[in-house]
């Protein structure tokens, strides 16, 4: 094998990658990343972790074709490190890969290993994929990953998207919290439809693709998503999602809009001092709301601001670090605070928020 590819290219791809690769891989070879050089002057990159599994393809000057397999970070170090300009990539079927820089100034050997012992990622046609906005879908992902956790169960470790040929939905909880996003539009597919993707393939979605539309089909087991040249492929989890619906609040009897900025920095400074479930108490009275914090070894804390309500008084306790999380993943000036009592579930939302409708589910926390 041997290539002749532009550093900047090369390294913006491998880039892509790195999420990919786990740092306690099942095996060995899964922390590589299978290059192969076809003979159409076209190079395609290959990496799993057998969840998950991401294919580039782009243009490069192909002089012996050829395929191997090496350890996907080093070779993103290094390719990035080089001088810019050409990059020559070599490997003569003794598992040694030589790179060198255009005038033969740097040069260095990578150990790899053979590509036949590489997984084979899963295919798909594309012949009748369903299309996605991805600023739509991009806006729904960084408003809902933070309540994912990798440690939570397969039903709770993902979000649910469901797709229907008016809407396209997202909702993701830890059964604490509920974010729940929708946006409302014209969508090719013929009958509603809806899976649990994980974290990760969610977050890897937000590298590949930011613009445009997303091209989106699946097959018995597997999700694929299309963008350009860069295919991302997803087990499905095999799981049923919680009725999220049945959490969220019909209707409410009090309502306040609240400064967005002003109670980010309230709260920044409320939770400087660290306990056991960061509980924070709300208190709403007349155009007043109160945040207050009690801690036995550190300290107390009180903070006011001015709101527009006129409810009951309401005082409720929350994990501080759920709104603090809801804060810092919205862009409006102001949200809408709406609750019935201090034992229900509050509905935050952000206003004018031009991209998709997000309602943020909270529970109130017993303290």
């Amino acid at each position: 094998m041997n290539v002749f590819v532009e550093k900047s290219l090369f390294a913006d791809e491998l880039k892509l990658f790195q999420g990919i690769f786990e740092k306690k891989a099942l095996m060995d070879i899964l922390q590589n990343i299978k290059v192969t050089a076809l003979e159409n002057d076209t190079i395609e990159l290959v990496g799993t972790d057998l969840e998950i599994g991401l294919s580039s393809t782009f243009q490069v000057d192909v002089r012996e074709p050829g395929t191997f397999t090496v350890d996907g970070k080093d070779l993103y170090d290094l390719i990035s490190r080089m001088p810019e300009g050409l990059v020559e990539i070599s490997e003569n079927n003794d598992l040694q890969i030589i790179i060198n820089n255009e005038t033969k100034t740097s040069k260095y050997k990578l150990l790899g290993l053979q590509s036949s012992d590489y997984p084979q990622l899963p295919t798909a046609e594309f012949k009748s994929p369903i299309n996605i906005l991805m600023k739509k879908l991009a806006s729904m992902i960084n408003k809902s990953y933070y309540i994912i956790s990798p440690e939570m169960k397969f039903n709770l470790g993902g979000a649910l998207m469901s797709i229907s040929a008016e809407r396209l939905e997202m909702a993701a909880t830890d059964g604490h919290r509920l974010a729940y996003l929708y946006y409302d539009s014209e969508i090719n597919t013929t009958e509603p439809i809806e899976f649990i993707i994980s974290r990760k393939t969610l977050l890897e979605l937000l590298k590949i693709c930011d613009d445009g539309e997303l091209e989106f089909c699946f097959d018995k087991n597997n999700l694929f998503f299309k963008h350009k040249n860069h295919i991302l492929s997803s087990r499905i989890i095999d799981q049923k999602f919680p009725n999220y619906k049945a959490v969220i609040p019909e209707k409410t009897s009090f309502k306040t809009i609240v400064k967005t900025e002003e109670m980010l920095q309230v709260l920044r400074r409320i939770l400087i001092f660290k306990t056991r479930n960061n509980g924070v108490m709300f208190s709403f009275s007349q155009n007043k709301l109160i945040l207050e914090r009690t801690e036995t070894e550190k300290g107390e804390a009180h903070d006011e601001l001015d709101i527009d309500y006129s409810g009951n008084p309401v005082s409720v306790a929350f994990n501080g670090n759920f709104i603090l999380d809801f804060l810092t993943h919205i862009e409006s000036e102001d949200i809408e605070i709406s609750m019935n009592d201090s034992e229900s579930s509050f509905i935050f939302k952000p206003l004018g928020d031009s991209e998709t409708d997000f309602i943020y589910v909270v529970m109130p926390l017993n303290l």
